[in-house]
C-alpha cells in the first residue's frame, strides 16, 4: 500500500516475473480481479481488526466478488458455552441480512511447526466439495472454485458433514421455497463424542430465526442420516451448525432462498 508515483501498477521483474506495487484500496481490488483472487477479514470483530467488516461494508472492495467474507476460529472461548465461539457466526448472518453473498472459512494460527506442536486440538478444517482431489501442477483454481461459491463446510474434526441439502440445494446453491415455506433439511453427519444439538439458522434480512433440534439421544462415535422439517417463509438464506456435547462442532455455508 506504499506505490510511489513513478512505480508501475505492474511490471516485469527478472528472477519474479509479474510483480504488482499496490498503491490504495482500488488497486488491490483491481489485483484481486486481474489475478482471480480471494480476500477476506482475518479474526473479524476481535483483535486488529476490531469493528471490521462493518466498517467497510460499503465499500466496493468488499461488496466484490473477490471478497470473500471472513474466517473463524473459536475466540473468544468460554467454557460455560454449549458451543464454540459465535463470533464470526454471527457476522455470517449479519453479512447475508446485508444482502451480501458471503461465506465463512476456517482459520489458525500457526507460527510455527515443530515435534513439540499440539496442532490438532486447536486446528479448525475447511472440507471441499471436489469432483476429485487437484492435481498440483494444475494450480489452485478448483479449490478456490469451490471455496468462492461456498461448497465447503467447517470443523473441528469431530463433527463431520459428509452430504447436506435442503429440498435437493447444497451449500453456495440457490432455493426456491414453495409459498407454504416447507422445506426439509437433510443431513449425514459422522461424530466421535455423542451429539448435543443441530441449530437450523436462518434470516428475511433483518432478524436472525434459530431452529434447535435435539440430538442427545446419539451416543459416541455414530454416523447417521437426518430429515428435519422446516417453514422457511419469508427467508432469505439458511444454514445448519451442528455440537457435540464437548462443544466441538461443524457448520455449513449458506443456502440462498
Amino acid at each position: 500500500m506504499s506505490r510511489k508515483a513513478d512505480v508501475p501498477f505492474v511490471s516485469e521483474m527478472p528472477g519474479y516475473g509479474k510483480v504488482y506495487h499496490v498503491g490504495d484500496k482500488q488497486e488491490m481490488l483491481k489485483l484481486l480481479e486481474l489475478e482471480n483472487g480471494l480476500a477476506w477479514v482475518a479474526h473479524a470483530r476481535t483483535k486488529a481488526s476490531t469493528g471490521y467488516p462493518d466498517k467497510y461494508r460499503h465499500e466496493e472492495f468488499f461488496k466484490s466478488d473477490t471478497y470473500m467474507g471472513a474466517a473463524w476460529k473459536a475466540i473468544p472461548a468460554d467454557l460455560s458455552w454449549q458451543t464454540l465461539s459465535k463470533r464470526v457466526l454471527h457476522l455470517m448472518d449479519d453479512m447475508a441480512n446485508w444482502g451480501l453473498k458471503k461465506h465463512v472459512i476456517a482459520e489458525a494460527d500457526i507460527f510455527t511447526i515443530t515435534h513439540q506442536n499440539e496442532m490438532y486440538a486447536h486446528l479448525n478444517v475447511n472440507y471441499l466439495q471436489l469432483d476429485k482431489l487437484p492435481a498440483y501442477d494444475d494450480g489452485w483454481q478448483p479449490v478456490l472454485d469451490a471455496i468462492r461459491h461456498g461448497r465447503f463446510f467447517v470443523s473441528t474434526g469431530e463433527v463431520l458433514i459428509p452430504s447436506f441439502n435442503i429440498n435437493g440445494k447444497g451449500a453456495g446453491e440457490t432455493l426456491k421455497v414453495p409459498a407454504s415455506g416447507k422445506a426439509t433439511v437433510n443431513m449425514q453427519l459422522d461424530w466421535t463424542f455423542p451429539l448435543s444439538f443441530a441449530e437450523i439458522v436462518s434470516g428475511d434480512g433483518e432478524k436472525v430465526y434459530r431452529h434447535r433440534v435435539k440430538l442427545a439421544h446419539t451416543q459416541a462415535f455414530g454416523k447417521q442420516a437426518f430429515r428435519w422439517p422446516v417453514n422457511l417463509a419469508g427467508r432469505k438464506w439458511v444454514r445448519v451448525e451442528v455440537w457435540d456435547v464437548a462443544a466441538n462442532g461443524a457448520f455449513t455455508q449458506m443456502i440462498w432462498l
